[in-house]
């Protein structure tokens, strides 16, 4: 767009119906209401009877047309600079602090009035920016919904989705980028883009369906984005320039959300863009002197330098003045890992600290790394990383990990939800297979939780549907994919409906269920094992034992009297070999446990054959690997064998030809000598 964008805008200086007096004043800029679907038409002139309007004029110098350094805009209502080089509006500190940023005291709105004949518009204030940012709670998931971008892009050819720390060239501090090579959007998607609950993506493929990601995503991260974005899928190649700044509309004073756009057209060569104006040239001016103001770049030169590195379609997001902690330091940890985007949440663990094994083991964990790690995170958002696609993070790909992959002991289990009841037969036949097994660490690492996908895309990470303060579930932990329930606008949760509910009850139950069948694989003893054994010992021992033999640790009983101590938590089994008394314990003879030993032996059977199992389907799957690369060996020769064979052939019938060539030239000097010969003998 050339004009500013006005989500809710007043046209009161076009209609003729209206007084003078009764006029409401003009907004700061020369501004147009933003109308998703317009179009280009090339019909030039102004006004908000005709939104999209375009025209084209040269950039020469980096400076407009008809313009020239220190050009102040021309038109009524335009920000004029100062000879300081500061706003003539009111300039309000804005506070860095997200969670406080939003709390300013606003001036009164100032009145407008619809146009003649037209209805009233819904204003949209600046602070709408910052409460609707506050529904993403955490910084990491906000940057996820712009990877969400990137992802729904691999339709239109993206390839990769880049993730960095630049500079800010204004002021030197750190600023988010965010780049792919999709598509891009052209002048209309852009505006789409910048406007609240505008979607063109297909919500059966996509993930993104809101319309609102975006917006959420960038001011949750910084109070200002920029956004570059190039498209050549259209009847022309265009660029396009939207600056989306919360300090902007707060320090300029504006009531209403306006977003500067430039657009440009391109050239076969794509080296010489020339200015796309909707509405006239004056509004393009003024967008352009905004965005040298208000943004990271001080001149046209600068901004347009910034699609050197997008190729002919792709996207780049800039987000800068990014938000700082209650510290007062940057939310967004850059220094500790050059590969990494972390957050600054909680105390560390100082160097050199002494932790226990199982305590190292549940910190260096996935299910705490995500937490505070962009590229942890980032390695499982996806069930499945699309073929031939790239995360990068500070220029180094993310390995995709799998977390039904860490689990061992794993159970398929097919659940088919309740949907739209028995009338409906497309949800009647929805069924989703749900793995779960214990966590490859268990049970050293206190770990549990279903981890549930919608669309490919993690919603809740290690989702606790199990709470109980023994030690059952401990360890268990699975993996599905629920496209039959709908994610919250955040994408960190979803919608609390009677359908999500049942998923939860039966998500519990399948924990309790899994855990009673196979907690004794990882020590623990299940509560039938238990009861079995408080049964034994009240009906097996009669004779009582001795406080001083059951209060020695080192006694074969001690340990069957620790289990059974309470019937309510599963307890580590620590000792389950056979033994009698010691003969010199007061020559009592205690009984025989056979019956548990063999248990505990079948037990410690199967796991033993478990664990040779995995060796086998080991050594199986590289004799495999090992036939099949003798098979390649094997068809290579095979192909050079024929290739010799043909060689050998070529030669014998050249060999073949020599020889018939050599007889016949020695039949025809016979035949020539046999006169001479006959001409001797006569004389």
């Amino acid at each position: 767009m050339a004009g500013v964008i006005d989500l809710v805008s007043s046209d009161d200086e076009e209609n003729p119906g209206t007084q003078e007096g009764d006029k409401a004043p003009l907004v700061a800029e020369p501004l147009v209401s933003l109308t998703p679907g317009g179009s280009v038409d090339g019909s030039g002139g102004g006004g908000s009877s005709s939104l999209f309007h375009s025209s084209s004029g040269g950039v020469k110098n980096g400076n407009p047309e008809g313009g020239a350094n220190g050009w102040i805009p021309k038109g009524k209502g335009t920000i004029r600079a100062a000879d300081d080089g500061r706003s003539s509006f009111h300039d309000p500190d804005v506070c860095r602090h997200f969670w406080r940023a939003g709390d300013y005291n606003a001036p009164a709105p100032r009145r407008q009035r619809p146009a003649q004949g037209s209805m009233d518009h819904v204003r949209v204030h600046p602070k709408f920016l910052h409460s609707n940012a506050t529904s993403h709670k955490w910084a990491l998931g906000a940057i996820a919904e712009l990877l969400d971008n990137a992802i729904d892009e691999i339709e239109n050819g993206a390839t990769y989705v880049r993730v960095d720390k630049i500079t800010n060239p204004r002021d030197g501090n750190p600023a988010l980028l965010i780049q792919d090579d999709g598509g891009g959007m052209g002048p209309e998607g852009i505006r789409q883009c910048m406007s609240l609950g505008y979607s063109r993506k297909n919500t059966n493929t996509t993930i993104g369906q809101y319309g609102n990601g975006f917006k959420t995503s960038t001011m949750r991260l910084g109070a200002d984005v920029i956004v570059f974005t190039r498209n050549s899928s259209g009847r022309v190649a265009t660029q396009s320039i939207g600056l989306l700044s919360y300090t902007f509309l707060r320090k300029a004073g504006h009531e209403d959300i306006v977003v500067p756009m430039l657009d440009y057209q391109l050239s076969a060569s794509g080296r010489e863009p020339t200015v796309l104006v909707r509405s006239n040239m004056d509004d393009w001016l003024s967008n352009l002197a905004t965005l040298m103001r208000w943004s990271p770049y001080a001149s046209e030169v600068e901004l347009l330098k910034q699609f050197n590195d997008i190729g002919w379609h792709g996207t780049k997001v800039v987000v800068f003045n990014l938000w700082l902690n209650d510290d007062g330091i940057l939310e967004l940890d850059f220094d500790s890992d050059e590969h990494d985007i972390q957050l600054r949440v909680g105390a560390k663990d100082k160097p050199g600290k002494q932790v226990n094994l199982p305590t190292q083991l549940t910190q260096e964990h996935i299910v705490n790394r995500y937490r505070l790690s962009l590229r942890a995170y980032a390695s499982i958002l996806y069930l499945q990383m699309p073929p031939q696609f790239q995360i990068i993070l500070r220029n180094l790909p993310v390995e995709h990990h799998s977390i039904a992959m860490d689990l061992k002991f794993c159970e398929y289990i097919v659940y088919k939800p309740q949907i739209g009841g028995n009338k409906d037969p497309i949800n009647k036949e929805t069924s989703v297979i749900t793995t779960i097994g214990f966590t490859k660490e268990a049970p050293m690492v206190n770990v549990h939780g279903f981890n549930v996908y919608h669309k490919n895309r993690l919603i809740m990470p290690f989702w606790k549907v199990f709470q109980d303060n023994s030690s059952r579930g401990r360890g268990v932990v699975g993996v599905l994919e629920a496209n039959f329930i709908e994610p919250a606008h955040d994408k960190q949760d979803f919608e609390r409906t009677t359908v999500f509910l049942r998923l939860e009850a039966r998500l519990k139950a399948m924990t309790i269920e899994y855990w009673n069948l196979h907690c004794h694989l990882i020590g623990y003893q299940s509560s039938a094992d238990k009861r079995n054994r408080k049964t034994m010992l009240q009906v097996e021992i009669p004779v009582a034992i001795p406080a001083a033999v059951a209060a020695t640790s080192s006694h074969p009983l001690s340990s069957h009297l620790l289990v059974t101590a309470n019937q309510n938590e599963p307890q580590m089994v620590t000792s389950l070999s056979p033994s009698t008394s010691d003969s010199s314990s007061q020559g009592e003879q205690l009984p025989d446990h056979s019956s548990t030993t063999s248990m505990t032996g079948i037990l410690e059977q199967n796991i033993s054959l478990r664990a040779k199992c995995k060796e086998y389907e080991k050594r199986e799957k590289d004799w495999e690997e090992k036939v099949a690369a003798l098979e390649r060996e094997l068809a290579e020769h095979k192909v050079k064998y024929s290739l010799l064979q043909e060689q050998l052939r070529l030669v014998q019938a050249v060999r073949d030809n020599e020889d018939e060539v050599n007889t016949t030239q020695d039949r025809f000097t016979m035949e020539e000598r046999i006169p001479k010969l006959e001409s001797e003998m006569e004389e």
